[in-house]
């Protein structure tokens, strides 16, 4: 099997388009050739690519692999245009798109907020409520709460302590076994200091569900904000990062 590393910016060589159809039985036996050649990667779609004789296979973790299944080849890189254009990084973005909505619409939300902890910032939100994957130590986490703290918002916390983060675990254990949950995840917040509460049993146990959670959901960085719509039981969104930008949409919505 060749492997390549492919950059196109340079090469003369022609785009072709295809349009999306049901497949008909010459595409189902593409798509099993494209599949024969990575059988132990699990490819969730194919479709022909850019270049003929070539078709690119979608992966689970949102990568996406250019494969001639004629003669074996893979070419592992980037796919430009002569423009300049970068056909991989569009595709990418699309497919990763198209992931995070199924994901979305085949969640259990019950599964989902079970073993959060639930804040309420000022009078709460009425339509939505916003879970929150945060590391105590994450300052971008820190800066996403000292926003929400000023808001009218519903927050169900789940813990992710980060392992480059020395103190996030023993802060998550602190903060669970506090009497009072939101004025211990304040302190936190604002000291980053131990606030030397007696961790409890089922703080630990409590911790292990949300990281367990965490893992299942393959959820690597902190703050992950899935907005739910509570009238409809459903996540509507899913927000990477602190984008304060694109969440507080949700709380101006609350304000009409």
């Amino acid at each position: 099997m060749k492997i390549f590393k492919l950059s196109l910016m340079s090469l003369g060589l022609s785009i072709a388009l295809f349009a999306s159809e049901n497949l008909s039985l010459t595409q189902q036996h593409e798509e099993s050739l494209v599949r024969g050649i990575i059988p132990s990667t699990k490819v969730l779609k194919v479709e022909r690519a850019q270049i003929d004789g070539f078709y690119k296979a979608y992966l689970e973790n949102g990568n996406i692999l250019y494969i001639n299944p004629f003669n074996r080849a893979i070419f592992v890189g980037e796919l430009y245009t002569a423009g300049g254009i970068n056909i991989t990084a569009n595709d990418r973005e699309e497919w990763g798109k198209e992931l995070s909505q199924t994901q979305m619409q085949d969640m259990d939300i019950d599964y989902l907020v079970k073993d959060t902890k639930k804040l309420v910032y000022g009078k709460g939100s009425k339509d939505y409520e916003f879970l929150i994957f945060t590391d105590p130590e994450c300052p971008f986490c820190n800066r996403l709460e000292e926003w929400l703290e000023q808001q009218n918002a519903t927050v169900l916390v789940n813990f992710l302590p980060l392992s480059f983060h020395p103190n996030a675990e023993k802060w998550s254990l602190e903060i669970l076994s506090a009497k009072d949950f939101k004025q211990a995840m304040h302190i936190t917040r604002t000291t980053q200091k131990d606030q030397n509460i007696k961790i409890t049993q089922k703080a630990r146990d409590t911790l292990k569900k949300m990281q367990e959670k965490s893992a299942k959901l393959q959820i690597q960085g902190t703050p992950m904000i899935y907005v739910l719509d509570k009238a409809k039981n459903i996540v509507v969104e899913q927000i990477e990062g602190a984008d304060i930008a694109r969440f507080s949409k949700y709380i101006k919505e609350e304000t009409k």
